[in-house]
């Protein structure tokens, strides 16, 4: 791998540099043009070209005909559906900004690579979108994009957006969203997929320590903090692994800054899932400076739904699957700053679709 004082570093890089890298070719990149001087570069410029100057038929040229793309709200299988997908998006927020936050990447054999792309945006909501009719409020959102590129291609892409947080800036209730979302049926592979996704984390012992998927001191620490917090649920554990004045970044505007305050996040989540169980799927490590280094890592969990809400008190019991994302930075083994990822608003929305199911196959039943 490179080291990434070689590599594009977008933290604090002016957009003109962004786009015109006067960098020599740092990575092989075989297959991909020749203007990209390596798969941070490539990231950050097809994400301009086809978001910030709206060109969406680049996508034929960056997105492989056959490119799963998954979500917890929708899956997609071609190339047709990316542009579907982002064209009513931008229908919606026309004015939508993408400020790449980071990009952490991994080789992945084969001349394949593999991106984590931590995107800010700022968009107004003067179009009618899944959430409902335009609010015309303007709202930020976070995103982690992973994909899987070769050849110049997008083939395969797991997307994870803080909608929870950005409905609540549009001044809509996260509930009633989902309710409104849950109306218009899941497709088939889609749910499909959840199933698989729900059933392959329910399986495995969530007591017993996690093989790390990469070598290394970083791998371990990664696994060991999902394997204590998430799997084991041991909270007292927590200054093992952030540092006095950590900064969390979590779903639908939660904020935390010291240990107290981010065990309670931790705590309040878990709280409406107590059998969660969560796996490992990806995980890429790039050094950030000399002394810090970014980790960023795609997990799913999977459990069942104990509502704190008396709004939701009919879900409860109900299959939970998250397909989620974090980006950790640390520095002497620690962290100092963690963001993750998940969208809340598609979780809840799959809920009141499964309680809806449910209750037809009910009254099927009774009939």
């Amino acid at each position: 791998m490179s080291t990434q004082n070689t590599i594009t570093q977008p933290y604090w890089l002016p957009l003109s540099s962004v786009l015109n890298p006067q960098s020599k070719k740092q990575q092989a990149l075989i297959g991909f043009d020749e203007e990209f001087v390596d798969i941070v570069d490539y990231i950050l410029r097809i994400t301009h070209r086809i978001w910030e100057q709206k060109n969406i038929g680049l996508c034929y040229r960056y997105y492989a005909d056959v490119c799963p793309v998954f979500t917890l709200g929708a899956y997609g299988e071609n190339i047709e559906d990316v542009i579907q997908g982002t064209l009513k998006t931008i229908a919606a927020f026309p004015d939508r900004s993408l400020i790449g936050e980071n990009v952490i990447f991994s080789e992945d054999g084969n001349e394949h690579y593999y991106s984590s792309h931590l995107i800010s945006s700022v968009m107004s909501n003067t179009g009618n979108s899944e959430f409902g009719p335009a609010t015309n409020k303007t709202g930020r959102v976070t995103t982690i994009a992973d994909c899987v590129c070769f050849e110049n291609k997008i083939v395969k892409e797991w997307l994870v957006r803080d909608n929870g947080f950005l409905v609540k800036q549009l001044g809509l209730s996260i509930i009633n969203v989902a309710k409104h979302m849950a109306k218009v049926p899941s497709k088939e592979k889609h749910t499909l997929w959840l199933d698989e996704e729900f059933t392959r984390v329910q399986a495995i012992d969530h007591r017993t320590p996690s093989t790390p998927i990469l070598d290394g001191e970083l791998a371990a620490f990664a696994h060991n903090w999902l394997d204590t917090l998430f799997n084991q649920k041991q909270f007292a554990k927590i200054h093992e692994f952030y540092s006095l004045t950590a900064t969390q970044q979590w779903p639908s505007g939660r904020m935390a800054t010291g240990l107290a305050q981010i065990n309670g996040v931790f705590i309040q989540f878990f709280a409406n899932c107590p059998d969660a169980k969560l796996t490992v799927d990806h995980l890429a490590i790039t050094p950030f400076d000399e002394s810090t280094t970014d980790v960023a890592i795609r997990w799913s969990l999977a459990g069942h739904f104990n509502p704190q809400s008396d709004e939701l008190s009919e879900l409860k019991n109900l299959p939970y699957f998250v397909l989620g994302a974090s980006h950790l930075r640390i520095k002497n083994q620690k962290i100092i700053e963690e963001v993750t990822v998940f969208d809340e608003v598609a979780l809840l929305a799959n809920l009141f679709r499964a309680h809806a199911l449910n209750s037809q196959t009910e009254l099927e039943v009774n009939a």
